[in-house]
């Protein structure tokens, strides 16, 4: 790695130390980029409702887009040995390549989950697509699904993609000797799973079985789930062969690896890099161009200086002094979508005082000045958050609750009188834990405890805490963080997904009986869309003015990608967003078949 240049951001006549010009910068900047890529037609998505699109309606068929395994790559393409896509991942998320052995400590910046096929992926319009499944259905109750698996689909050691792999993934991911650390995902949703993890019943009767034959898989739910199919992103199998044969990092080294996706392992050095090869017995559906994937394990910190270099062709989620620097000097390579519909919120345990009285938490959520965080320290990388789904996303309503924990120090003030602290002295110190902040995650937080100080007088101190001890803590029962700050995005496009999140006995300690009666009656709801979306934002209403929580910012992540990365993944979408879209460079998304390196790509990248 070369040393990294010294660079000044070139502001024109500004002085690049002075706040009000670095704010003044993002604002224009930002202006630019939503013209190009951004919340222009997010809007649209809100019709893309899991039980209400056409490929996922109760009981409808998805039909399979045409296989090619021919890939022609355009005039303007590097030739096939130098298809070479460098990405940048933390070093210590390298466990395994599997989204079935670990969600939390697998491969996932950058590139992931392309050893097998979902059962469906996600397009680049947001639509759900078959992948590993070729159509589906449902029975009348909306609690027996059927999945007719694409018989095609083959295994790197020769053998059939059949619905006992998946059986056997499933009663893996539940298996409590594996202790998986996604467990909670399937909680409430698949029939015997609850059952399973707990140890109460053998995996046998967990509700996932062979249909009628080896392509046939059968999934029961608990309740009708009209967004199951969506939900199956999250779906890539392990080889039920590989995983007696070598146990269940099979993938993790290459003399055992075996794979039915489109890349294979071929080389994994511990803490320096990992590398895909396109899998040459690939018989899915994705046409890649990309021969070889490389991704090279560093600490976040240094991703800006590798991008810099050259040493990478991507990353995500720049430092606000390092976004600065790129929108000076390479403004064309920087891009923002709205990735997983992400929400940065604060949280109180609801159980505990001060935090027991709503006024408290009214007047706290009266005391973020949310435009500012934007202007000053966010600019393309999240827009103002008032509520709970993001703009965009199904179901959301934020602007009809935007007056309900907007900036108002005023009123704050008078609400934390009210709850008995009119001298704002008597105010219990406090920390707020921050989950694993990165630099941009950071530096908001650190202004949201600040704003605390100044607006309502309180004393707050901001505490770093690392992803699992805060993880650990957080989900104690009962919970054992007072006051934080955390995260959380989408894993399918459903708002029973995201808002769940703040169901009773979940990851929170409040609890509301109607919220959670709305949110679970929407859930199973298969009549008309329109009415179940009306349910939904009932529910939301709830949690907005209770206030469990104080919504700070929805994520629009920036991206920052080299010009030699060219393709269909980074032209405009159906909803006008211009990005490489979430989850990434991943068999769940048509990303792989839509990106290849163009011939102007410095030669030899990767090699070290």
């Amino acid at each position: 790695m070369r040393e990294k240049q010294a660079h000044a951001p070139r502001f024109l006549d500004d002085d690049p130390r002075d706040p009000a010009a670095i704010a003044r910068r993002i604002a224009l900047f930002d202006q630019r980029l939503r013209r190009r890529s951004l919340l222009g037609g997010t809007f649209g998505l809100a019709g893309l409702m899991a039980s209400g699109g056409r490929d996922l309606r109760f009981g409808s068929v998805a039909t399979a887009a045409p296989r090619s395994q021919d890939v022609a790559l355009p005039d303007d393409a590097a030739p096939p040995e130098q298809q070479v896509y460098v990405v940048p991942n933390r070093p210590n998320l390298d466990k395994t390549p599997d989204f079935y052995e670990s969600v939390y400590e697998r491969l996932s910046d950058g590139a992931s989950d392309l050893f097998s096929e979902p059962l469906v992926r996600f397009s680049r319009d947001f639509e759900i697509i078959p992948a590993g499944a070729l159509e589906w259905s449902g029975n009348e109750e909306g609690t027996v699904w059927t999945f007719k698996l694409d018989p095609e689909l083959m295994w790197s050691d020769g053998t059939p993609v059949t619905a006992n792999d998946r059986v056997t993934t499933f009663r893996y991911g539940a298996d409590p000797a594996h202790a998986w650390d996604f467990t909670w995902y399937f909680q409430g949703v698949l029939k015997g799973w609850d059952e399973a993890i707990a140890g109460e019943i053998p995996l046998e009767e967990l509700g996932v079985r062979q249909g009628a034959d080896e392509y046939e898989l059968i999934i029961e739910t608990q309740a009708p789930a009209p967004y199951l199919p969506a939900m199956l992103l999250y779906s890539s199998t392990l080889s039920a062969a590989a995983l007696a044969e070598h146990g269940p990092l099979y993938n993790s080294r290459p003399e055992t690896s075996v794979t039915s996706g489109p890349m294979r392992l071929a080389e994994w050095l511990v803490d320096q890099r990992v590398v895909y090869e396109k899998n040459p017995d690939y018989t899915g559906k994705l046409a890649v161009p990309v021969n070889k994937v490389v991704i090279k394990l560093a600490d976040v910190g240094t991703w800006f200086i590798m991008y810099q270099n050259d040493e990478i062709d991507y990353m995500q989620d720049p430092a606000p002094a390092d976004l600065l620097i790129a929108q000076a000097e390479f403004p064309d390579q920087i891009y923002s979508s709205v990735g997983d519909f992400r929400t940065y919120y604060l949280f109180f345990d609801v159980t505990q005082p001060p935090f027991d009285s709503l006024e408290v938490r009214q007047a706290f959520s009266h005391a973020v000045d949310r435009d500012a965080i934007k202007q000053q320290i966010l600019g393309p990388a999240g827009v103002p958050a008032y509520s709970w789904l993001a703009p965009g996303f199904p179901a959301a309503n934020g602007e009809a609750l935007s007056d309900i924990q907007n900036f108002d120090p005023a009123k704050g003030k008078e609400l934390l009188a009210a709850a008995g602290f009119a001298d704002p002295a008597s105010f219990p110190k406090q920390v707020l834990q921050v989950r694993s902040p990165n630099p941009l995650t950071g530096a908001v937080s650190q202004a949201v405890a600040g704003m605390l100080r100044s607006n309502l007088g309180i004393e707050v101190e901001v505490q770093d805490v690392d992803q699992d001890s805060f993880m650990d803590a957080l989900t104690a029962k009962p919970t054992e963080v007072l006051f934080g700050w955390v995260d959380y995005g989408m894993d399918f496009l459903d708002p029973f997904n995201m808002l769940s999140v703040w169901l009773s006995g979940g990851r929170h300690s409040w609890a509301n009986p109607e919220f959670d009666q709305l949110v679970k009656d929407a859930a199973s709801f298969t009549g008309d869309p329109a009415e179940r979306t009306t349910m939904f934002r009932d529910a939301e209403r709830i949690l907005v003015e209770d206030v469990p929580g104080v919504f700070i910012f929805h994520g629009t992540p920036v991206q920052f990608v080299k010009p030699w990365v060219k393709g269909a993944a980074l032209e405009p979408d159906a909803n006008g967003i211009t990005s490489i879209h979430w989850p990434g460079y991943s068999a769940g998304s048509t990303v792989p078949a839509e990106l290849y390196i163009g011939s102007d790509a410095p030669v030899g990248r990767g090699d070290s």
